[in-house]
């Protein structure tokens, strides 16, 4: 997998790009700075259409952390679970990540720390997936084929740029 082979990347939140405590002056899991220098190189420098996908709560937006780490401006969809009623696993979820994306399944690459929600799922709509996993695979969990393993979303550029 290739920067040609990929034109849209869509992005899981919690556990993906953020950072685990809750900021509570923007009341949500502030964005990693590491993982927002990445969406930067994938998006302004790759030029890669960046879709958030997001399972949320009512009161989750992710706008505040992601305009407060300067990369709101990055994304050209937010598909998030609670304003859409519908949530990830449900395939018509995959169905907005593909319309968002427009571009054929096999140009997405979806991420996220979420082996059925953001790897298996989206691989069975033709997807190519990156479970995030700082730790590596838990016991008992296989990758689906073809299903990439990073530890963190700043592995993601070297990856696509190298092929």
């Amino acid at each position: 997998m290739t920067q040609r082979h990929i034109r849209a990347i869509a992005l899981d939140y919690g556990g993906t790009i953020s950072l685990d405590p809750v900021d509570h002056l923007i009341a949500q899991k502030p964005v990693d700075p590491s993982a927002a220098a990445a969406l930067r190189i994938l998006g302004e420098d790759l030029g890669l259409r960046l879709i958030l996908a997001s399972n949320t709560l009512p009161c989750e937006t992710r706008w505040p952390a992601l305009q407060q780490a300067g990369i709101a401006g990055l994304f050209t969809a937010a598909l998030l679970s609670y304003p859409l009623g519908v949530r990830k696993p449900d395939p018509l979820f995959y169905d907005l990540v593909l319309a968002a994306a427009g571009c054929p399944a096999r140009q997405v690459l979806f991420v996220g720390d979420n082996l059925g929600c953001d790897v298996t799922a989206p691989v069975t709509r033709g997807m190519h997936a990156a479970l995030v996993r700082p730790h590596g695979l838990r016991p008992a969990e296989v990758l689906p084929a073809g299903a990439l393993l990073i530890r963190h979303v700043r592995d993601l550029p070297a990856l696509l740029e190298t092929g």
